[in-house]
């Protein structure tokens, strides 16, 4: 029960974090333009949210479990889609970039991005 108390309090503090998704879209771009100076990495399109904003991630991404989870529970036709908020997202991003080692319970953050 606690559990689910503090996914709450962390989904309302992202959602009212203007500067995150401005300092994540910065951040992505960067990484896209690293990844376009170095040809070995491949980036592969994934389509989040409602609006099906596209996103280019890297293989270490799209092999993340987490990742995997979340597309599995998201339909698709032929392409990846994650069905999340697109806030959730890049919040999911930035912890995948960021510390990966500290993720949590599996079952519990794919919830969590989902909801």
């Amino acid at each position: 029960m606690a559990k689910v108390g503090k996914l709450t309090k962390l989904k309302s503090a992202i959602k009212r974090w203007p500067s995150f998704t401005k300092l994540s879209r910065s951040t992505s771009t960067a990484a896209i333009a690293a990844a376009d100076s170095e040809p070995k990495e491949v980036l592969h399109a994934v389509y989040v949210g409602k609006s099906r904003r596209r996103y280019l991630v890297g293989s270490d991404v799209i092999c993340h479990p987490l990742f995997q989870e979340l597309v599995d529970r998201s339909c698709s036709d032929g392409e990846v889609v994650v069905s999340c908020e697109v806030v959730l997202f890049e919040h999911l991003l930035w912890m995948l970039e960021n510390d990966g080692a500290q993720l949590g319970s599996m079952e519990e953050l794919v919830d969590f991005y989902t909801c």
